[in-house]
């Protein structure tokens, strides 16, 4: 065995560059550049995972439209306490 791989020979403009994957060498205008940013063999190519280019759709949380809280009404002679207390509002029985 001679030792000379098929990147061995002169390919005027060409040169030998190795695989970033599996190591071995072929001619640079029969690699690859890996969505990575290296270069690889036709074998070891592979596209980039085409979910890495989904984006999101924006979801707008605001409502329509909104109205102010109603102000507080206050009742001539009403109590002003949060429960009105039983000596406010006495219970009629059958008298």
């Amino acid at each position: 065995m001679s030792g000379i791989g098929k990147a061995d020979h002169l390919a005027l403009g060409d040169w030998n560059a190795v695989c970033y994957e599996c190591g071995r060498k072929f001619k640079a205008n029969t690699m690859f550049r890996h969505w990575q940013g290296y270069y690889v063999c036709a074998e070891h190519w592979e596209p980039r995972q085409t979910q890495d280019f989904v984006r999101g759709v924006s979801d707008i949380q605001t409502p329509p439209w909104t109205q102010p809280m109603p102000q507080d009404v206050f009742v001539a002679g009403a109590p002003l306490t949060d429960m009105a207390q039983p000596s406010d509002y006495p219970i009629r029985g059958d008298d």
